[in-house]
């Protein structure tokens, strides 16, 4: 709440409480005290911001935040909100006391940090703003180790950055587990389920999956033979490009380095983009402007997609490929299976599902005339139509063996049918992209293993073949 983050305490908003700090707080003890919930954890701190340049109004910053505070927390909770623009992007604070104005306590768990987000996003969206999209591979740290990275006292960021820097000065694995072990790490690798680092003064060792995804050992492997193709990995994605112009002579190192080791999927399409991108920059010479060439691009992005999937997948072979391919057909043909016996069923419940409605429909005007006195007769002429479809539909129901009182679980039943088909339709259109990736990259193999990219420069007598 400091003013000069605040714009003087203007955009500062309580609900439920003060917007006096002291009070603020005095306040939310007090509720603590009245549900006798003290102890534990006093209260929790969510951060929400803004891209730099994108929300330049403090003012609809503080807006946002307090719709997403709503959409979070309700009025259940007692909450300051502040937004800051002491920084070059506008952020919201909100602290939030631990225990509701019921008494309960706030429930910090992975749901409630993934409902967090999803709010935020949803707001965002309402207002025109980007977001950040999700990334799975992502890994979450406590608030110790958030902290010790930012005071640059975490263990873990001393790994990765000394395994990064290893990495990048290593043209072998082996070359890269003597240089880490002669900085004085201990490493478990190969007879272990998962590679391991330590360092003497280090309490215990750390698995490399635990520092992340481009930190287990294939990943290491991987990111070592890449680099000798010239290519890195995308800090946030699982995706190559091209890090630094090489000479043709380089890339033919390269290639030929690598052009023998058959079996491997990965070597055979890391080849093929920096082939490419030779012949992609063939015709660059120095002081001309060249005209970009976008088919290779496209190639050479569509080729890289087909990698991160097979690295994802972890196919080393062209049997494997088959093997996957063969995988995904039974259980996309299971699926189909299941699904048209699925809706084999639905369409008989659907039959069902229409005296169903009739019979709800129309209970109200037979229940009306059932329990009528003198006046029976007059509502039987009156309903006449009425009473005869609901009489039509509960005999329907007895031949369907539905009881009256189970038309409530019979209408979930239905709907929970619904559901499942939807998401067996869901399943089917995975494995459907799944198979259609997969014969992609087959495509491309047998591309690959029958055409060999050529080009000819003829300049001074020289001939060059890729």
């Amino acid at each position: 709440m400091n003013d000069k983050k605040t714009d003087e305490g203007i955009l500062v908003s309580g609900v439920n409480c003060a917007t006096n700090e002291k009070l603020a707080y005095k306040q939310m003890m007090a509720n603590k005290k009245k549900h006798g919930k003290e102890k534990g954890t006093l209260g929790f701190h969510f951060m929400q911001s803004f891209k730099p340049n994108e929300l330049t109004d403090p003012y609809k910053a503080h807006e946002i935040g307090m719709e997403w505070a709503k959409k979070l927390l309700g009025d259940k909770y007692q909450y300051i909100i502040s937004t800051h623009i002491d920084k070059d992007h506008i952020h919201n604070h909100i602290v939030v006391n631990s225990v509701s104005l019921e008494g309960k306590k706030f429930n910090a768990c992975k749901k409630s940090l993934a409902d967090a987000r999803k709010f935020s996003d949803e707001v965002a969206k309402e207002h025109d703003l980007s977001i950040i999209p999700p990334n799975k591979e992502s890994r979450s740290k406590s608030y110790k180790e958030w902290k010790e990275e930012k005071s640059g006292t975490s263990w873990k960021a001393r790994i990765k950055k000394d395994i990064d820097s290893v990495i990048s000065d290593s043209s072998s694995f082996d070359e890269f587990l003597n240089k880490m072990r002669g900085m004085g790490y201990t490493i478990k690798q190969g007879h272990v389920k998962y590679m391991t680092f330590r360092l003497p003064d280090m309490g215990r060792s750390v698995r490399g999956k635990t520092l992340g995804p481009e930190y287990e050992e294939e990943k290491i492997k991987e990111r070592i033979l890449y680099r000798s193709f010239g290519l890195e990995t995308s800090s946030r994605r699982r995706v190559y490009r091209v890090k630094n112009r090489m000479s043709k002579q380089s890339y033919r190192d390269a290639a030929f380095k690598y052009r023998y080791k058959r079996g491997s999927l990965a070597v055979n399409f890391a080849l093929a983009i920096v082939l490419l991108k030779t012949v992609s920059d063939r015709n660059a010479s120095n002081g001309k402007v060249v005209k970009r060439n976008y088919k290779a691009d496209l190639e050479i992005s569509k080729l890289s997609s087909q990698l991160k999937y097979i690295n994802e997948k972890n196919l080393r072979s062209k049997s494997e490929l088959l093997s996957e391919k063969e995988n995904v057909k039974e259980k996309l043909d299971e699926v189909i299976r299941v699904i048209n016996q699925a809706e084999e069923v639905k369409r008989k419940l659907e039959l069902a599902m229409q005296s169903v409605n009739t019979y709800q429909k129309y209970k109200p005007f037979f229940d009306e005339y059932n329990s009528a006195g003198l006046k029976k007769m007059i509502l039987k002429n009156k309903y006449s139509s009425e009473i005869s479809l609901f009489e039509n539909a509960r005999e329907k129901l007895q031949n369907f063996k539905i009881d009256e009182n189970q038309i409530s679980d019979f209408v979930q039943k239905f709907k929970n049918h619904s559901l499942k088909i939807g998401e067996l339709n869901k399943r089917k259109e995975l494995l459907n992209d799944e198979m259609k990736k997969l014969n992609q990259i087959e495509k491309t193999l047998n591309d690959i293993s029958t055409k060999t990219p050529k080009s000819k420069k003829r300049e001074k007598g020289e001939e060059l073949e890729f």
